[in-house]
């Protein structure tokens, strides 16, 4: 056997196992989607019917008619919006300055940025929930977007690596054209870093669209839940199997947007930058 039929067999080895393993861990996302179809006495059935004899739409329309679910998506897009608008904004300024701007202690600001990402989430909830409280933010959303107005260390480290792949002789023309540090970033250099903006995009929409703690912990009127939290407590709503097709149902809408973000992106991800040239 010559190296190359050995080549040839370890590849075709390698895609089934990979097709294996990709679809045992679909079955509960198939079994998840089946089940919000399907009525309560169906739902363990065995063997499993993973095509419902009927489809049972009533699950989803009874979050809309008796759970006002419009409401709790309409929260979880809000703040999405609001967080996006403010990572993007504060991290993209602080990483053009780390990047593109010349100051005596540049270095040693940025790992101490840097420092502040080995501290766990648990050890900085408690002084922060102390503060909001104290201020008077406790029963409300502000602490929810607030916070991403001021920055975040992975995605400023995120955007001033990007930033630094650059040319800074495009941003020492600019310069001498008279453009300001703020038209730069605006104009030019966000603009040519669309992969890693599209990335810190993504990546605050799946993680505020999933929270479930925060809003646990900060919201107290039901007009402000979240859909995390909202499917949450329409789990605990029913005992038994009579929850679990409507949850599964809610389950289904809550994965939606992140599937459809996360497909429309990923090009942007992964082509990377293309430099061109000043076209007349």
């Amino acid at each position: 056997m010559n190296a190359l039929t050995r080549r040839k067999i370890l590849k075709f080895v390698t895609y089934v196992l990979i097709t294996i393993g990709g679809i045992l861990m679909l079955l509960p996302f198939l079994w998840m989607i089946s089940t919000s179809f399907k009525n309560p006495l169906k739902v363990y059935e065995l063997p499993i019917r993973w095509i419902p004899e009927t489809f049972n739409f009533k699950n989803y329309t009874r979050l809309f008619t008796e759970y006002n679910f419009s409401l709790y998506i309409f929260n979880s897009f809000k703040l999405a919006a609001i967080n996006i608008i403010g990572n993007v904004l504060s991290c993209s300024l602080v990483a053009y300055g780390f990047s593109f701007l010349r100051h005596k202690y540049k270095s040693k600001i940025f790992m101490l940025l840097l420092a502040t990402m080995m501290l766990p989430g648990a050890v900085t909830f408690f002084p922060q929930f102390i503060l909001f409280n104290n201020i008077g933010w406790y029963g409300t959303t502000l602490p929810l977007w607030v916070p991403s107005f001021f920055g975040s260390a992975f995605n400023i480290f995120l955007l001033r690596q990007f930033f630094l792949t650059i040319p800074s002789e495009l941003i020492d023309a600019a310069r001498m054209d008279g453009c300001s540090d703020l038209k730069i970033l605006f104009k030019i250099v966000l603009p040519m870093s669309k992969p890693a903006v599209m990335v810190i995009v993504i990546y605050t929409f799946l993680n505020v669209w999933n929270d479930f703690f925060a809003p646990l912990i900060y919201i107290i009127r039901e007009e402000q839940r979240t859909v995390a939290v909202a499917l949450n407590y329409l789990n605990n709503t029913y005992e038994g199997t009579s929850s679990i097709p409507i949850t599964m149902a809610a389950s289904v809408l809550l994965i939606i947007p992140s599937l459809i973000l996360y497909f429309a992106g990923q090009s942007h991800i992964s082509k990377g930058i293309v430099f061109k040239g000043v076209e007349k």
